[in-house]
């Protein structure tokens, strides 16, 4: 490898960075429910700084944030790509337009799983047994919820 390689390589990972930065600007820039998911993460990433973590809860913590902002970023790519596919009206872009905020809201309930059971023990003192109590009712209940609600406004669309 020459040296004027080297430079072209180490140039063109600088502009790289520079790219994605952009991107990731421009998503926040645009992106409310983007900019909620990282406020609310960066909120939680403060307060765990506070609190007597271990380091195997402070990743989690902080896996549990950058995989809902990550699948946030994700999910508007999806959601422009349609777009641009078509303009019109298409069940099937509706489709992959709902998985995709679906994939969002699954991971939002990991997050929210994470921190009931970690924060809850921190904050609350709570053992950890209802710590996954929480969890395992948040889990189960917000999709069951979901799913009743969408047979109901099924059955309605059919009266």
């Amino acid at each position: 490898m020459n040296a004027k390689s080297g430079q072209s390589d180490l140039n063109n990972l600088i502009k790289s960075f520079i790219n994605a930065t952009e991107g990731l600007v421009e998503a926040f820039k645009q992106e409310r429910n983007l900019r909620l998911h990282f406020l609310i993460g960066t909120i939680v990433l403060i307060i765990s700084y506070f609190l007597d973590l271990s380091n195997e809860e402070i990743l989690w913590l902080i896996f549990a944030v950058f995989s809902v902002i990550g699948m946030e970023l994700l999910n508007t790519l999806v959601e422009v790509l349609m777009d641009l596919y078509s303009e019109n009206h298409d069940v099937r872009i509706k489709f992959v337009k709902d998985v995709s905020a679906g994939m969002v809201l699954w991971y939002s309930l990991f997050a929210v799983t994470v921190g009931l059971i970690i924060l809850g023990r921190a904050i609350f003192n709570w053992r950890n047994d209802i710590g996954r109590l929480f969890a395992v009712l948040f889990v189960v209940g917000l999709p069951l919820i979901s799913i009743l609600g969408g047979l109901r406004k099924r059955a309605k669309r059919k009266n």
